[in-house]
């Protein structure tokens, strides 16, 4: 009886360890081929599409059409970027790096459409039609559902109208991130620096009513007119960096010496300029800014801005940053 017991559990085990075997041989060749997938070139890619094949760092003159709007021309001049239309002036490199974005965008899906059809999407007469190195891209409107906003890369789809002799346009839905940067205030595309990036303060005069001061450099040593001795080197030096690093809270376009300010509408303003001006001398003398300084009392809170009459620009910036551009001079 014993001996028959034994013999029956032993033919058990002996079958739980084949069934065991064979299962541990089917996972392992499950897993074999789990990894040859994964690994095996092709098999796991998902393809990505994107606006253009233009990448961001290789785009160096931009512009900007917009109904309605100013047309915006902004250059890379040594790894800088300016406007030059409508005003020369440094341009906002944060603003400039979301433009410069727009060709590398992705593009969630994509879909044909004849010329005729372009209305539909607001793209025959578009709000925003931007250049990227002479390659035109066109920002339609927006899609009520999944809120991507329809796009045209007009170089890509001229190569497929070229192709196929068709009218056809390629429509890209991307992200609806770009297009009101594009449709901003051109405030917004000025630079808040007083002065542009790496430029050389040759000289600063300071004109006052009472007396007008002005700071030299001479052989890599600044001197103040008239003389002061109670003003030490390291001072002088500290006021020449707070105006090469001076950045306004905000830029106002077409100010003047009179309260007309955004910020000064509906509410009590008096201003006094009191024909205190500020003249930088740049570049070897190559080029020169003149600010006059304005002071603003909105609501009895003063506003200072600077304001440069050549272009009608002001920035505004706090009364510690005036008394740190003045110091020891008014």
């Amino acid at each position: 009886m014993s001996s028959l017991i034994r013999n029956s559990t032993k033919e058990v085990h002996n079958k739980v360890s084949k069934a065991a075997k064979t299962n541990i041989i089917l996972f392992i060749i499950c897993l074999g081929l789990s990894l040859l997938a994964w690994f095996q070139p092709g098999l796991h890619q998902s393809v990505v599409n994107y606006l253009s094949d233009l990448k961001a760092e290789e785009i160096h003159h931009i512009i900007i059409e917009r109904q309605g709007l100013e047309t915006i021309k902004i250059n890379k001049q040594n790894n800088h970027w300016f406007l030059s239309e409508p005003y020369p002036l440094p341009a906002n490199k944060q603003r400039v790096a979301t433009i410069t974005a727009l060709a590398e965008k992705r593009s969630f899906s994509q879909f044909q459409v004849a010329d005729d059809k372009l209305f539909r999407y607001h793209l025959d007469e578009p709000l925003v039609s931007v250049w990227l190195n002479g390659q035109q891209f066109i920002i339609g409107d927006k899609d009520p559902l999944n809120h991507l906003r329809y796009a045209i890369n007009v170089h890509e789809s001229e190569q497929l109208q070229k192709q196929t002799g068709s009218n056809s346009y390629i429509i890209h839905m991307i992200a609806d991130t770009v297009f009101y940067q594009l449709r901003a205030n051109l405030n917004n595309f000025i630079a808040r620096g007083l002065l542009a990036p790496r430029a050389t303060i040759d000289s600063i005069t300071w004109i006052d009513k009472k007396l007008d001061k002005t700071l030299t450099i001479e052989q890599g040593k600044w001197s103040l007119i008239p003389d002061n001795p109670d003003i030490s080197a390291d001072s002088i030096a500290q006021l020449v960096q707070f105006w090469e690093r001076a950045q306004a809270s905000r830029v106002e376009i077409n100010s003047s010496l009179s309260s007309d300010s955004s910020l000064s509408s509906g509410f009590n303003v008096q201003t006094d300029h009191a024909g205190k001006k500020v003249i930088i001398s740049l570049n070897k003398g190559k080029s020169s800014i003149v600010f006059s300084i304005i002071r603003e009392k909105i609501q009895g809170k003063e506003q200072i801005k600077l304001l440069r009459e050549d272009v009608k620009i002001a920035y505004w910036i706090t009364t510690q940053q005036l008394k740190q551009l003045t110091e020891f001079i008014f």
